[in-house]
């Protein structure tokens, strides 16, 4: 017995340091495989190059890329799903779309443990940030990790989002703030939509402490925008510690369907037929 009890220890412990390997120096690129060079970022050049961006036009808050919809010019555009975000969740960035190579690319971090990934990644936002910054407010605005319940946190032994907020400080855009804590219960946001998804985070975040009574703007950070509910959620909890404008950046945004209903709250229903024309 004391013979399977230290080899079933040895396994736990290879399988251990294997792991940390992996998340410190990933082998190969996300995206296709390929090895990649140690010193280098964690995707090729060429899978870098296809990496799928955000088109334009945009809703000037929430980032939605408008497809069909025409915007005249110079004059801001916003999607319509937004108009339900709290007054205090003002703008929203992602540089790419949540598909192909990105997707790959957020499911290792998360799942997977790549946490290598995490600087380069807050690389490709910072730019995003830094605009989103000098919109929100004066002086360098707060960057705030959207947290895990202490169960999931146990599970994946680190905060994807943290560490995307952390790559962003060491960037000079913002002060890190892991001002919230995420209440258990609720389950996984990936799968659900729409109303499902503001159901699923309303009420489960809460202050941590009271923020350093200075520069009340932040941006939320996370991997993925979709509908925006956990970053409103978020928003309404640091609103009511004082905060008086609150952005989210991410590395990806689902894009939404123009003809179903992905708001937070279930209330718009687009009209692809009006979406069209206009």
């Amino acid at each position: 017995m004391r013979a399977v009890a230290r080899g079933d220890r040895l396994r736990l412990v290879g399988r251990a340091a294997a792991a940390a390997f992996d998340a410190l120096v990933p082998a190969a690129c996300v995206g296709c495989r390929r090895g990649v060079a140690p010193d280098g970022p964690p995707l090729c050049a060429l899978c870098r190059s296809r990496l799928p961006r955000l088109a334009n036009p945009r809703c000037f808050r929430c980032a939605q890329p408008l497809g069909n919809l025409a915007a005249a010019a110079g004059e801001p555009v916003r999607c319509g799903t937004c108009e339900e975000w709290p007054d205090v969740l003002v703008a929203a960035d992602a540089p790419f779309a949540f598909e192909g190579p990105v997707a790959r690319t957020v499911r290792a971090l998360k799942y997977d443990h790549w946490r290598a990934l995490a600087p380069w990644m807050a690389g490709c936002m910072a730019p995003g940030a830094e605009a989103i910054a000098s919109r929100i407010g004066e002086g360098a605005p707060w960057l705030v990790p959207v947290p895990l319940t202490p169960a999931r946190l146990r599970e994946r032994r680190f905060n994807q989002a943290g560490e995307l907020a952390r790559g962003l400080a060491d960037r000079g855009v913002g002060s890190l703030g892991p001002f919230l804590d995420r209440l258990p219960g609720g389950g996984r946001q990936a799968g659900l939509r729409g109303a499902l998804r503001r159901t699923n985070v309303q009420g489960r975040f809460r202050l941590r402490a009271d923020p350093p009574d200075v520069c009340r703007s932040a941006i939320i950070i996370d991997d993925v925008l979709t509908t925006g509910a956990t970053a409103i959620a978020c928003a309404e909890t640091l609103a009511e510690a004082g905060f008086r404008s609150v952005a989210t950046v991410s590395f990806a945004r689902t894009l939404r369907p123009l003809d179903g209903d992905e708001s937070p709250t279930g209330a718009f229903a687009p009209n692809p037929s009006r979406e069209e024309s206009e």
